[in-house]
């Protein structure tokens, strides 16, 4: 059965466009049996790659994306798709050093269309978790100001600076970006809709502002499903700090560690050691040995620190979380720093 490029893209449009994954699925399954010719087949399994990526399958993703950038039959667009979710399933892996070459390959195919934002994903998620955040708020940048005002991608490049906005503690900034942003982007269908939505509760909750983050959470969850799934332990940490800012300090180290808990049963090993950070942040004093096992699997600077953050705090060493602050603006978190700052002041008056 021969196979043309637009029954590929209608898949990808039914998976994106009409928020409908599981049938797209499906028909790809239907479709890739029937087909005999190499080349076709390997795009499809790209195509595959990248749904099971959305989908929050991440060892499969893995898989089944590194079988076609293997394979002498991979195309342009077959490279693309599999290589842009290969990059950002190791950052969210925690596989830092192998997301550059993965995003250089995939970059290199013809015209990778809107699945550059994919890969500058994983580009300034490593970046940020190996403690380089200006480099990452650069790249950001460059994603943003290449979309110009061409939507979407103008919008999904709206979210990436958001996301390292986030990470620096910048939320009145992030949530300018992300209110308007995330107004294009529920109208396409694409998966960066809830993430939009995701982020701006985290960064509204983050201000205190609880009933813009309870509008925005709502909207999040109401949209967030199969074709999001990979994004569900953000929406458990925009829960968590929704929490915070209603002053239920037990609730949101429960939705922390259950968004971290998350992370890790979905291989996202990277995305847990953050997830358990926060609950360190939100006053967790049992998550030292979760994130020493994860910093074992995603050894970075970050990591690093969040693992020195748990032993202050479980062992109420306020010198020890002044220190772990210092370190924390070192590498661009001032948010959180702040927090360990508070927490050892804290210690000092009791």
């Amino acid at each position: 059965m021969p196979l043309r490029r637009g029954t590929i893209m209608r898949m990808a449009e039914i998976y994106d466009l009409l928020s409908e994954p599981e049938r797209a699925t499906a028909f790809l399954r239907t479709i890739r049996n029937r087909v005999a010719d190499a080349g076709p087949r390997i795009t499809l399994d790209a195509l595959s790659a990248t749904f099971a990526m959305n989908a929050g399958n991440v060892g499969y993703a893995v898989k089944i994306a590194g079988e076609v950038l293997d394979s002498p039959s991979a195309g342009d667009q077959a490279v693309a798709w599999a290589a842009s979710a290969g990059a950002l399933c190791a950052a969210r892996q925690g596989r830092f050093n192998d997301v550059e070459p993965l995003a250089q390959r995939a970059l290199a195919a013809e015209h990778p269309g809107l699945l550059r934002f994919t890969i500058g994903l994983g580009q300034t998620t490593a970046l940020l978790m190996t403690g380089e955040p200006v480099r990452a708020r650069e790249l950001a940048q460059q994603f943003t100001d290449f979309a110009e005002l061409r939507q979407p991608g103008r919008a999904i490049g709206e979210v990436l600076l958001a996301h390292v906005l986030i990470a620096d503690g910048e939320f009145a900034q992030a949530a300018a970006l992300l209110g308007p942003a995330a107004a294009t982007l529920e109208r396409t269908g694409y998966s960066w809709g809830p993430l939009s939505l995701t982020l701006l509760a985290t960064a509204q909750a983050q201000q205190g502002n609880i009933a813009a983050t309870a509008k925005a959470l709502s909207r999040a969850e109401s949209r967030h499903g199969t074709k999001s799934a990979l994004f569900g332990p953000e929406l458990g940490v925009a829960r968590a700090w929704q929490l915070a800012s209603m002053r239920d300090p037990h609730g949101a180290v429960a939705a922390a560690r259950d968004a971290a808990r998350m992370a890790e049963r979905g291989g996202q090993s990277a995305v847990a050691l953050r997830a358990w950070h926060d609950a360190v942040r939100l006053g967790d004093t049992r998550a030292v040995d979760p994130l020493a096992r994860l910093c074992d699997e995603a050894d970075c600077a970050v990591g690093r620190i969040a693992v020195a953050h748990a032993r202050a705090l479980a062992a109420g060493d306020g010198a020890a979380l002044q220190a772990v602050s210092e370190r924390l603006v070192a590498v661009g978190m001032r948010a959180a720093a702040a927090d360990a700052a508070a927490q050892a002041q804290r210690l000092g008056r009791g």
